[in-house]
């Protein structure tokens, strides 16, 4: 960034800020250099890291496992294939801040060679169905 902080990069940070939440975390003394390290090996930033190990957490602890993450040009979203603990697919996306996790398909009814699409598929259904109002 430049010596001057123009207009357009204040406005620019005020739609970032607004279109995220905040967490503060506190960990033992020691710890920030090994997870920053690990990030880094990663090729993430602290903050990418933080909120892929949340996410790893809450699919493990919920019996989920994740498939694919996804995202459609079309829509700019992105969103996650899941495996539930009943073998049923799921698409978890955030519309308008609002984060879905909606039950799709089983597993056996959709063929290995096709999960990348339907993955792909599934999120851009799911987001026109929140477009247009209804199922």
């Amino acid at each position: 960034m430049g010596a001057i902080y123009t207009e357009a990069q204040k406005e620019a940070t005020r739609r970032y800020v607004s279109s995220t939440d905040q967490i503060r975390v506190r960990t033992d003394k020691g710890n920030l250099d090994f997870i920053k390290a690990h990030a880094e090996a990663m090729g993430e930033t602290m903050g990418e890291f933080v909120n892929r190990a949340i996410m790893e957490a809450i699919y493990r602890d919920r019996g989920e496992i994740l498939i694919e993450t996804t995202h459609s040009d079309e829509y700019d979203i992105s969103g996650r294939l899941l495996l539930s603990g009943d073998d049923h697919y799921e698409i978890d996306y955030i519309v308008d801040g609002v984060r879905k996790i909606k039950k799709l398909e089983e597993q056996k009814d959709v063929p290995s060679s096709f999960v990348s699409d339907y993955a792909w598929m599934s999120l851009e259904n799911e987001y026109e169905n929140e477009l247009l109002g209804g199922e």
